[in-house]
């Protein structure tokens, strides 16, 4: 940790100061964590089928649970007997976990080029992409807006390709009353600090095409749970998040919340740095959820509607004063705005002005976010994808979660606005 870092996170003077990691949680979760903290239900028990339960009449479809999202994600390209060099077809504005799930499964990450109007993949560019060797196009719902998965149905029907939605950030969007996630042949959802809900670590798969489902059903019951140990050390990570990255203590529980990681009293599954599955040493990859997370995610699901409901009023509230999307886009049930999204010229700036009343820790900087450097070891050629480059320069997230109070941002929106440092929201800002 370098020296800005560190002055960073020491303790500053009382104030009301947001982030982006979910205040989604009621007391009501926080008491049925500790309940079952040291319980002989930790890691397997009878929430984990009522979960399931719960996930199917939600979604309308088959659901199995994860101990986190990219472990789904993995587990789907490990069913579907994944060939060394199959192609995937991805974005290029994703999370590391993405192509780091796909070299672990042998298979090869392919990048497509982006919209900048709405962050997800260019579906012009995609059949330029595939080749005899490809199997898969990957659908990302990028902060919560849902692609265009009509043209990418179509096209997959066209080529024999298989069809993966990565709703990871965006459940509860709808298309034509049908769950984003549930649409292609499979689907899967992140339910950590940062994402619609939060089980504190989690995901979920979603086997929508009834061909794949007896090989994935069959995977899963192969796979093992996290050890009891783990799984408590994640259950308090969760309490303490709580507490620390609450808005009226986060002023000093940042720093608090630093010092507890140094000290390995906060538990993360911390694979993004690694290429190889083999490197990932200390859990099994994949396993499935535990029961004391399951028992978050019932009741986290059980208020949905409500969440998703506040995620659009934060979202309107944005822009009336940045004015970047038509009210009907925010209304259409495709777009949940996980993070209200757009482009700005002088990030560093805004970032540092807006600092104060919030920790805006933008998604996505990178390509592939999580990864700085040596985009070669994901197979990512610098300079290939122009507007997905220029997007992640520019690119200002401002989250909508349960604890973000928008008005103490108001006289900074007001002064972004003015600024004229918003890029316009057009098709192809870059030719």
């Amino acid at each position: 940790m370098n020296l800005k870092n560190f002055f960073n996170l020491l303790p500053t003077y009382p104030h009301y100061k947001m982030n982006v990691f979910s205040g989604t949680n009621k007391l009501q979760e926080i008491i049925g964590t500790l309940k079952c903290l040291y319980s002989s239900v930790c890691v397997k028990g009878p929430d984990i089928d009522l979960y399931h339960r719960l996930l199917r009449e939600k979604l309308a479809t088959h659901c199995y649970s994860f101990a986190s999202g990219r472990m789904g994600f993995y587990s789907i390209l490990k069913s579907m007997n994944i060939q060394p060099n199959d192609e995937i077809i991805i974005p290029s504005f994703t999370c590391v976990v993405v192509p780091n799930a796909i070299l672990y499964s042998g298979a090869k990450p392919v990048y497509c080029d982006i919209s900048s109007y709405d962050f997800n993949i260019d579906i012009n560019k995609l059949e330029s992409l595939i080749t005899p060797r490809t199997r898969i196009i990957y659908a990302q719902h990028t902060f919560g807006q849902m692609c265009n998965m009509e043209v990418i149905g179509k096209i997959a029907l066209k080529y024999n390709l298989i069809v993966i939605e990565d709703a990871a950030l965006a459940l509860g969007a709808k298309f034509n009353g049908q769950w984003g996630g549930t649409i292609g042949d499979f689907g899967y959802f992140s339910t950590d600090r940062s994402k619609v809900i939060n089980t504190g670590l989690g995901g979920i798969v979603t086997v929508n095409n009834h061909d794949y489902l007896k090989k994935f059903s069959d995977y899963y019951n192969t796979l093992p749970y996290l050890d009891e140990k783990l799984t408590r050390n994640i259950a308090k990570t969760f309490l303490l998040n709580i507490i620390t990255l609450h808005p009226y203590f986060y002023w000093i529980g940042k720093f608090i919340n630093a010092v507890l990681t140094k000290f390995g009293f906060m538990t993360y599954l911390l694979d993004e740095k690694f290429t190889r599955l083999e490197s990932i040493q200390g859990y099994p990859y994949p396993a499935k959820l535990s029961n004391i997370c399951a028992r978050i995610g019932i009741s986290q699901f059980q208020n949905i509607e409500e969440n998703i409901k506040h995620r659009k009023r934060i979202a309107h509230y944005y822009n009336e004063i940045l004015k970047i999307y038509p009210y009907e886009y925010i209304e259409d049930e495709k777009n949940i705005f996980l993070r209200y999204s757009f482009l700005i010229n002088n990030r560093e700036y805004w970032e540092e002005r807006f600092s104060s009343k919030i920790d805006l820790s933008i998604w996505f900087k990178t390509i592939a976010s999580g990864k700085s450097e040596n985009f070669g070891e994901i197979g990512y050629l610098s300079g290939s994808n122009t507007v997905s480059e220029h997007v992640c320069s520019h690119i200002f997230n401002l989250p909508t979660h349960q604890q973000i109070k928008p008005e103490k941002l108001r006289n900074l929106l007001i002064e972004l606005k003015l600024s004229g440092d918003i890029i316009e929201r057009k098709r192809n800002t870059i030719s």
